[in-house]
């Protein structure tokens, strides 16, 4: 017997009612808001954190945030971070350290008479299967094979893929970023997202896929992240609101603190 899926079925029933176009109207809010770009992992290194403005420009670029002291502090450790030379809003730590399972980091920072102050911690992060890739049509190119399932009951994760093929084309822009969540909730927003650019390499490319462990509250923001940004513009579209964050006083962005596996592959 056919059966029809009910999800399909209301959607098939409310396309003829999202094809209005919409004209976005965007409140310009207070800006100059300090925005936090941070996460810590457990790969020995010198740990990374950006730091910026808010601003109203839909296409505009965000102004780094300069001369802010910053610490990371946890299981008895503190790290102080220093703004690179050259590269304003860019803060590494002075020395390389890995985070920890069970440890709650605080990450304090000290910025135009602010203080700022953001609490994570890690969680495990699960075995990755091996990434595979496909043939694009009936060229010698190629593309990435499915990633991560969006569902899982039992576990929160962010997929990230590099992939590099300079050494192959004399090109800068021989070169691309893939972004995959696994969530513990399915959002039809996701499921009916609108389609994303297809990404083709050649034979030969460089890929590291890295994956990084979401704690609850992590995988919260990430989701929001997604619905308003890759997941935006599809069936079932919601309201935009403010993005959560763990960032007191005020701030954007979030603190995180992820346990991270890797592989790097040639695409063949």
């Amino acid at each position: 017997m056919f059966r029809t899926h009910p999800v399909a079925l209301l959607a098939l029933t409310l396309l003829p009612s999202c094809e209005e176009p919409t004209d976005w109207q965007f409140q310009p809010l207070e800006n100059g808001a300090l925005v936090v770009e941070a996460i810590i992992t457990n790969e020995l290194k010198n740990q990374e954190i950006l730091l910026s403005l808010s601003y109203d420009d839909l296409n505009g670029q965000p102004a780094p945030a300069t001369g802010a002291e910053l610490r990371v502090a946890g299981g008895g450790e503190t790290y102080v971070f220093q703004e690179v030379p050259g590269q304003p809003g860019r803060y590494l730590s002075e020395e390389a350290f890995a985070a920890k399972l069970v440890i709650n980091y605080t990450l304090d920072i000290q910025w135009n008479g602010g203080n700022y102050l953001a609490t994570n911690r890690m969680v495990p992060v699960y075995p990755m299967k091996r990434l595979d890739f496909l043939p694009y049509g009936a060229t010698d190119s190629l593309v990435v094979g499915e990633v991560a399932p969006i569902y899982l009951p039992y576990e929160q994760a962010m997929y990230e893929i590099d992939i590099d093929w300079t050494h192959l084309v004399n090109s800068d822009s021989a070169r691309a970023k893939m972004f995959f969540y696994t969530f513990r909730t399915l959002d039809v927003n996701e499921l009916f997202r609108p389609p994303r650019e297809t990404v083709v390499f050649p034979k030969g490319s460089i890929v590291i896929e890295r994956k990084h462990s979401l704690n609850p509250d992590f995988a919260a923001f990430q989701r929001a992240l997604a619905m308003e940004t890759e997941w935006q513009g599809g069936v079932f579209d919601e309201a935009s609101s403010s993005l959560p964050t763990n960032i007191s006083n005020g701030g954007h962005g979030f603190f995180g603190v992820c346990a991270v596996i890797s592989d790097t592959l040639i695409a063949e």
